[in-house]
């Protein structure tokens, strides 16, 4: 038995590394399972789907040999996925005890039976750890009578089937077991199995597994060769072109070159293409094969003499990719059309056995659709572009992506060119984003490819933020026309009230100023009388250690205050209001509470910062926003030294705190938590943006960005 679970162990280690490495498997779950006959217990025909692969029993059909048995697997919810891996264990402990002539289906009906309707599986690859498996009519799969030679184990199998089943919603699959006669046997008993015993099966376990929603269009198509294939040591089969298998090749035979061979692919439906990427060997043999390489697409069947809608003569200088390399092609690669549904693909190079290749793959172009847009949970019309009413703070937009299959990471990416030229991955269908301020703008969207690329057609939808009816050009005229209509009166009232309006500004302005002055010099200067006295109260020797403790704790408090305080001054006085003395005081107080901590600082700033006014309120909560972050530093991240970054970016104001420290923590406490809430619920406030991610040193790095004009 040990050397039996030493073999099995082996032979999944083997299996996991015959799937290509791009593809993740996911478990499909049964919720029930039905036999047209079991000849055993019922609960032994539960344990084909309990996870278990090994048991000494499970579904057998002993003694009714004499005609085909089936036995359904029902899903507990449909299977949406283009690629498929099925596991047929027989690990009974019974020598050879496995179908020997079988088939599978799948259904979509809703309620599976055995009377439903039922589709042959689209089987792309199959393999067996004991009985070669080959391909029969009908899609039957059959198991050659002699198995495998191998030793020191029990003679348990397993089969695997890798099956293509293009997105559609499976609730179910179907094994039919055709009985068979034994070679050279006297006997005319038909069999089920080649096991030596009763030539029954024992069906131990049934695992599916969702491997992957490719878009590559062309994984499974039809191949067909117009001469024979290479028969040397291995027989090829044109097959291997779509089979997901870069390991497999096809080629002409080789005794002379035919400028008349092609290969033909039929993706079976026409649509338009995105890219095709033909795949290079992946040994250093004959790689002179793969240079001018004649692709031509086809709306009709070129079979029929139909002209081609698109080609190109790929490699046309003969060199070739090197070993295990991809070559994409894309529409300017060639002329005409980029679409269609049949691949012919021909070789121009005079070199014997070409063409050659290893996997050829297409893929569909994939272009967004908008189909619904919020504005604060508001819908809004999209047939000319999206028009933002004033006001609205948050935008999502419902995606879809109409062909079939899934990028392994991200499924697009989006950006608004205006804003911003990065890209920005997204896994949702559902985009949501800050509004942006009133404006015309142009969001772009770009649908992602199972291979890694990215789709060369976007989503491009004009966006335009609406401004407040107030501040509109309408408002203006209309506002204009009543001034012409009412008369220099109403002119008149408008002047003085501007001019009101300005007195009021100048005599808040001139109330900030004195409120300023007035806290620097006499709170400022009663805290500061008030320090000096506390030290010199401290400093008296006949003083107890007790009181001096507490006259110190309160000399460091008010020194709090008067710092404090300062702050406040900044913050109130007019002659701050610009981007320059926001710098200057961010400098300034990173420098002043880091150095007494021994943390080093470096600062990176402009020389000179554009006059830009940057209001009370603003300078306010980035002060205390870099004042969190600095504290999180200090508390959290054990770090030695402090990058503050001060830059322009567009229409933002940068502010990166980063540090060389222990980085973010998987797991933070709540107190930290809540600090982070605080610093991005700060920038929210005032239309900004606060990211916090590891740094490139290792440690942390919070990055703030505010708009500023």
């Amino acid at each position: 038995m040990q050397n039996r679970l030493k073999f099995m162990d082996w032979w999944r280690v083997l299996f996991l590394l015959c799937i290509p490495l791009q593809l993740v498997a996911a478990p499909v779950n049964f919720k029930s399972v039905q036999a047209t006959f079991h000849g055993g217990a019922p609960e032994a025909l539960l344990k084909t789907i309990d996870r278990k692969d090994a048991s000494p029993d499970g579904w057998c059909v002993t003694p009714k040999f004499g005609q085909m048995q089936s036995i359904l697997f029902i899903a507990e919810k449909p299977v949406d996925a283009d690629l498929l891996n099925l596991t047929l264990f027989f690990m009974s402990g019974r020598p050879n005890a496995s179908f020997a002539d079988f088939s599978v289906h799948f259904t979509t009906d809703p309620e599976p039976g055995f009377d439903g309707v039922w589709q042959d599986l689209p089987i792309l690859n199959y393999g067996a750890t004991y009985y070669r498996l080959q391909k029969g009519q009908e899609n039957r799969l059959q198991a050659a009578e002699e198995p495998a030679s191998i030793t020191g184990t029990i003679p348990d199998n397993l089969y695997w089937i890798k099956a293509r089943t293009h997105g559609k919603a499976i609730t179910g699959f179907r094994i039919n077991v055709f009985p068979l006669q034994r070679s050279g046997s006297p006997s005319t008993e038909p069999v089920m199995s080649w096991a030596p015993d009763n030539g029954d099966f024992v069906l131990t376990e049934f695992a599916a597994e969702i491997i992957s929603t490719t878009s590559n269009m062309a994984l499974g198509a039809s191949v067909t060769a117009s001469h024979p294939l290479y028969t040397g040591y291995v027989t090829m089969s044109s097959a291997a072109l779509t089979d997901g298998w870069p390991s497999t090749i096809a080629h002409p035979e080789d005794h002379q070159f035919n400028k008349d061979f092609h290969f033909d692919i039929d993706l079976g439906t026409a649509r338009s293409i995105d890219h095709l990427s033909l795949r290079q060997r992946g040994d250093n043999f004959n790689l002179d094969r793969f240079g001018k390489m004649r692709v031509k697409l086809y709306e009709q069947d070129p079979k029929t003499g139909a002209e081609p809608v698109w080609q190109v003569l790929h490699r046309a200088d003969g060199s070739y990719p090197k070993v295990g390399e991809v070559d994409m092609l894309h529409a300017s690669h060639g002329k005409g059309t980029f679409s269609g549904r049949y691949l012919r693909i021909s070789s121009e190079s005079g070199v014997l056995g070409a063409p050659m290749l290893a996997e050829v793959e297409v893929y569909e172009r994939r272009t967004p659709r908008l189909v619904s847009v919020q504005a604060d949970y508001r819908t809004l019309p999209t047939r000319q572009g999206i028009k933002v009413p004033p006001g609205v703070l948050r935008l999502g937009m419902q995606l879809e992506i109409p062909q079939s299959g899934r990028p392994r990471t991200s499924l697009f990416r989006w950006r608004v060119q205006e804003i911003s030229g990065i890209w920005q991955p997204s896994d949702s269908l559902l985009l949501e984003i800050p509004c942006p301020p009133a404006g015309d703008y142009t969001l772009q969207v770009q649908a992602g490819h199972s291979d890694g690329t990215w789709d060369a057609s976007q989503l491009t939808i004009p966006m335009s933020v609406l401004i407040p009816f107030t501040s509109s050009r309408t408002f203006f005229w209309l506002m204009a026309g009543i001034t012409l209509a009412a008369g220099g009166t109403l002119v008149a009232l408008v002047s003085r009230r501007r001019i009101s309006r300005l007195k009021a500004q100048a005599a808040l302005s001139a109330e900030r100023n004195r409120i300023a002055r007035d806290m620097h010099d006499d709170v400022g200067a009663r805290l500061s009388q008030l320090s000096f006295m506390l030290k010199v109260l401290g400093s008296d020797a006949s003083l107890p250690d007790s009181a001096r403790d507490h006259v110190e704790q309160i000399t460091d408090a008010a020194g709090e205050a008067l710092g404090s305080l300062d702050e406040v001054v900044w913050t109130v006085n007019p002659k701050n209001d610009r981007l320059d003395a926001l710098c200057r005081h961010l400098c300034s107080h990173v420098t002043r509470y880091l150095a007494p901590l021994g943390i080093a600082c470096r600062i990176e700033s402009a020389p000179a910062w554009p006059d830009i006014g940057i209001s009370s309120q603003v300078r306010h909560q980035v002060t205390m926003a870099v004042k969190e972050a600095l504290q999180n530093v200090v508390k959290h991240s054990k770090a030695s030294e402090v990058t503050l970054t001060l830059a322009m970016d567009q229409r933002h104001f940068v502010i990166r705190v980063s540090d060389n420290g222990c980085g973010l923590s998987e797991h933070p406490e709540k107190s930290d938590r809540n600090g982070l809430e605080n610093m991005k619920s700060r920038l929210v406030g005032i239309g900004g943006i606060c990211d916090i991610h590891a740094s490139v040193t290792g440690g942390a790095e919070v990055e703030m960005r505010v708009p500023v004009r």
